[in-house]
C-alpha cells in the first residue's frame, strides 16, 4: 500500500507542477480557468489518496468542502466568461 501511495502522490505532484506551468504560460482567461479547475481537482485527488492512507474523518469533510467550493468557483468563472464574451 505504501508504494501505491508514493506513486500516486508523485504523479499528482508532477501533474500539479505541469498544470501550474500551464496556468502561468496561458494567455486567455478560459485557459487559466480550466487550469485552476484542474489544480483544484488535483488537490481533491491528493486528499483522496491521503484519505485512503490515513482513514481520517476530517479529510472526508475537507474533500466535500473543497469539492463544493471548486464547483462553485468553476460555475462563477464560467458565468463571468459567458457574460464578457471571451
Amino acid at each position: 500500500m505504501t508504494v501505491v501511495v508514493w506513486i500516486a502522490g508523485g504523479m499528482l505532484v508532477l501533474s500539479a507542477v505541469l498544470t501550474t506551468i500551464h496556468i502561468v504560460r496561458s494567455r486567455t482567461l478560459p485557459d487559466r480557468a480550466i487550469g485552476i479547475d484542474m489544480l483544484v481537482a488535483l488537490v481533491l485527488n491528493g486528499l483522496a489518496v491521503s484519505l485512503a492512507w490515513t482513514r481520517d474523518e476530517l479529510v472526508v469533510a475537507l474533500v466535500l468542502i473543497i469539492g463544493l467550493l471548486g464547483f462553485l468557483g468553476s460555475v462563477t468563472i464560467a458565468r463571468f466568461i459567458e457574460r464578457r464574451g471571451l
